[in-house]
């Protein structure tokens, strides 16, 4: 076969390919004869999105409860450190036990730390420097520079003076009369660094309760539908069957209430995307 019968041969047989190709295609169902808008391009789906927030009511801080941070400090003299132990242990305990007559059990009592370190102090008097010498300790016979004194004298690393034991306690509380309470106790039994704080409060707000979560989520999903009718009939469509749902978790609000103490609510956010008819 000549070189000009072959070409004219692959030419032939690439026509009829193409041919064979652009058939098969056409004869293929064409998903996006659907998606395709009158104007011959691809048409999007209509859809409209609204968000509804649901409440929950929290607490105030006259119905949250309360912690109670104390600690309890030792110091002893000389190496006796099982002794300062021994010390801070049975305050523990009598501290413990006063906590328990106000009325918190023991479950509601954690010790938080207990730290025991070593107290340095150098010897006493300190080291004075040493005299100079006429010739500054040289042996040369020159006199020193007016004003010129000689290094002190080595001073030696401090030594354990006695030893510091220090323990953190914590009490749990239902309410601020019963911190009251703790509190008075603490110190009358000794405690210092005696703190607290409100659970519930702005820094530590206390999660809604569960069974709360149902309702605010039907209003907020309610109120995402109100919302995207009344968006879809103020354009002029209907609203149709629901696209997808978007529930976030429930994050906290701080107001005042009815008198100087402040009240910790919860939204729940729910997004709705329905489509348009």
């Amino acid at each position: 076969m000549t070189p000009d019968v072959m070409r004219k041969t692959g030419l032939a047989m690439l026509a009829a390919v193409a041919i064979l190709g652009a058939a098969q295609v056409a004869a293929l169902p064409s998903r996006a004869d659907a998606q395709t808008a009158p104007d011959g391009g691809t048409a999007r789906s209509r859809t409209v999105s609204a968000t509804g927030i649901g409440q929950i009511p929290g607490d105030t801080a006259e119905q949250a409860g309360g912690a109670l941070m104390m600690s309890i400090e030792e110091r002893s003299n000389g190496s006796d450190v099982q002794g300062a132990v021994k010390t801070v242990q049975d305050r523990l305990a009598k501290l413990r036990a006063a906590l328990n007559a106000a009325g918190i059990p023991d479950a509601s009592i954690h010790v938080q730390g207990f730290n025991v370190g070593p107290q340095y102090g150098y010897p006493y008097p300190m080291p004075m420097p040493m005299p100079v010498e006429p010739d500054g300790g040289t042996g040369s016979g020159a006199v020193p520079p007016s004003g010129a004194t000689a290094p002190a004298r080595p001073i030696s690393p401090p030594e354990p003076t006695g030893y510091v034991v220090n323990a953190q306690l914590m009490a749990d509380t239902t309410g601020p009369e019963q911190l009251a309470a703790a509190m008075r106790v603490a110190i009358e039994n000794g405690a210092t660094n005696v703190n607290s704080f409100i659970k519930g409060g702005p820094g530590n707000p206390t999660p809604p309760n569960p069974d709360a979560l149902g309702p605010a989520i039907r209003q907020a999903t309610e109120q995402a539908k109100v919302m995207a009718q009344a968006s879809a009939e103020a354009s002029g469509v209907a609203l149709g069957d629901i696209d997808s749902i978007a529930v976030l978790a429930p994050t906290p609000s701080y107001g005042g209430g009815p008198g100087p103490i402040p009240t910790v609510t919860w939204q729940v956010q729910v997004r709705v995307t329905y489509n348009l008819q």
